[in-house]
């Protein structure tokens, strides 16, 4: 079984990032402002009457508004797929440069959707159970070994999540685009004996500028928190909230390198575990 090259991969993905950034931000700029904007104003219209209605006691009357926010939460990941699919192409050299306007739904995307919403489902199952599974200290009151177990049982199964989402959805942007048939099922038999690698890849490419941002939107939600009362979490999501706009402008401006790191660390990934000599 071939051995991911992590250091290669990671830096074959940030040169491509650099070197092509211009081209990404013609290639997701418009699906990025659609998902942007509208998740904006969903969040502060729909997001705001879910909360009233909790906040009343009435579930029943947040129906509509849950309704509306789960389908837009699809139209996001279709615009994921938008995004996703034309950056591969570039990485993979099926494209050259970039675009002053790109918005296509053809098949790549359709199977890059359908591969993530596939996912999403398994891992919302995997949610569903993780809930039971947190359910049972609350049923055994008292029970000590029977608390303790049911809290190992959730970091395993946390854990078990996390390699599950590795292995299938990291490569997945290079299968739909490169290769034909099932992205996950081919992704799980390619990934095989390289979760630590991909992990290791995935970090690398993605943790400085995932917590630089962290830090930068911390930074402006704390602006908005009384440092002298304890913070609860309606006070946070009244910071949040007051300052969505900003939010919201800090993680359009981060989205082309995260998309273009993310993915092009996909296809070169794939492109190394894909190679047909055996050679480690």
């Amino acid at each position: 079984m071939r051995r991911l090259p992590v250091l290669a991969v990671l830096r074959e993905a940030y040169a491509f990032t650099f070197t092509h950034l211009g081209a990404i931000i013609g290639l997701i700029w418009l699906p990025m402002v659609l998902t942007t904007v509208g998740g904006f104003f969903v969040n502060q219209i729909y997001g705001r009457q879910v909360q009233q209605a909790m906040a009343a006691g009435a579930a029943a009357a947040a129906g509509p508004a849950v309704l509306i926010q789960l389908g837009f939460g699809l139209a996001q990941l279709a615009f994921y797929a938008v995004m996703c699919v034309p950056v591969a192409q570039l990485a993979l050299g099926q494209r050259q440069g970039g675009a002053m306007v790109h918005f296509t739904f053809g098949l790549p995307e359709w199977r890059m959707f359908r591969a993530l919403l596939g996912l999403l489902l398994l891992l919302l199952a995997g949610v569903l159970l993780l809930s039971l599974i947190v359910s049972l200290p609350a049923a055994a009151a008292g029970t000590m070994p029977i608390a303790l177990l049911a809290e190992v049982g959730v970091l395993l199964f946390l854990s078990g999540l996390v390699y599950v989402g590795i292995r299938m959805a990291f490569l997945v942007p290079a299968i739909v685009v490169a290769e034909q048939g099932p992205a996950l099922a081919r992704a799980w038999l390619l990934s095989a004996d390289n979760f630590w690698r991909l992990l290791a890849v995935v970090l690398g490419a993605l943790g400085p500028l995932l917590l630089t941002l962290m830090t930068v939107l911390l930074a402006v939600i704390s602006g908005s928190l009384d440092s002298h009362a304890p913070q609860t979490t309606e006070s946070v999501s009244a910071a949040v909230s007051a300052n969505l706009p900003l939010i919201t402008g800090v993680q359009f401006v981060v989205a082309p390198l995260l998309i273009g790191l993310a993915v092009g660390a996909s296809v070169f990934s794939w492109r190394e575990l894909s190679r047909t000599d055996l050679r480690v």
